[in-house]
């Protein structure tokens, strides 16, 4: 299986991918539990919603609490201006994100899940609906879908839960934090489905298949949006670690006509042109 899982094959261009095809690319689902959070940790997953947070921590913190009722809510509300990486995603991998979703129920004992989309992404919400459609109640978990309005804040993580407490989708003073207190008060795990769909492909080929892509302090690979000046822009799957002109240059940016690259969304910083860009395109 190639390390550049996430978005490859036929699903982009055919449209969401159907449960039939995903169970034959990927196999059958794992069934998670201890030993999955070992693995994360041992494969140096870091969460792909902004905040690179060690995943395995996360999950711990949450498989830890003593309550009888957990909640996993999956972040998909993607308000960063310009981003499009998880609405595409959940758009050619949906079985692959909901794999992740029910894996981390399974393993931080919790018996619902929410989806969290965004309002403008409607393609995402219709392919994840189908996919539930077509796997029923096979699970044996509670799935939600709840809109998230179109605004940057929405997708901070306690706004995500007042968002489905209340319908207020602005960010709570902390403590506590969702995995002490979340949805309807409850232990909750937030997690963005670009590293929902990871955790599914470690779950199934090992945290060393997920190391021996990247680098050491950066394993894996990442989504990224490219947008502007680019003769070919949309959503790329890379080795974490890549040159940005090597990225750039594959997408048709030449560095004589760029002023400046906006890394990482609007509360990032700009770059000057990578020197060696037009070299590369």
């Amino acid at each position: 299986m190639s390390h550049l899982a996430l978005l490859s094959g036929p699903a982009v261009e055919r449209g969401p991918e159907v449960l039939a095809d995903h169970r034959g690319r990927f196999g059958a689902l794992p069934p998670g539990g201890a030993a999955l959070i070992d693995e994360l940790e041992r494969s140096g997953l870091r969460g792909r919603g902004g905040a690179g947070f060690p995943v395995a921590a996360k999950w711990r913190a949450v498989a830890a609490r003593r309550s009888r009722r957990k909640v996993v809510l999956v972040n998909g509300a993607e308000g960063e201006p310009l981003s499009a990486k998880d609405r595409v995603l959940m758009c050619a991998r949906p079985h692959l994100v909901l794999d992740g979703a029910v894996l981390a129920a399974r393993t931080v004992g919790a018996d619902r899940v929410v989806l969290y989309v965004g309002s403008d992404h409607h393609n995402s919400r219709g392919a994840l609906e189908a996919a539930l459609r077509e796997r029923g109640s096979s699970d044996r978990v509670g799935v939600r879908l709840v809109i998230a309005p179109s605004r940057y804040v929405a997708g901070e993580e306690s706004a995500a839960v007042r968002c489905v407490n209340d319908g207020v989708a602005l960010p709570t003073a902390v403590p506590p934090r969702p995995f002490e207190s979340g949805v309807d008060g409850l232990p909750t795990l937030v997690q963005n489905v670009e590293t929902l769909a990871h955790v599914a492909l470690i779950a199934r080929f090992g945290a060393q298949w997920f190391r021996d892509c990247g680098t050491s302090n950066g394993p894996g690979t990442t989504l990224l949006t490219l947008s502007g000046a680019a003769a070919r822009p949309g959503v790329v799957e890379v080795r974490s670690g890549v040159r940005l002109g090597d990225v750039l240059g594959d997408a048709g940016f030449v560095a004589t006509d760029t002023a400046a690259v906006l890394v990482g969304g609007y509360f990032r910083r700009c770059s000057h042109p990578v020197a060696g860009l037009r070299a590369a395109s």
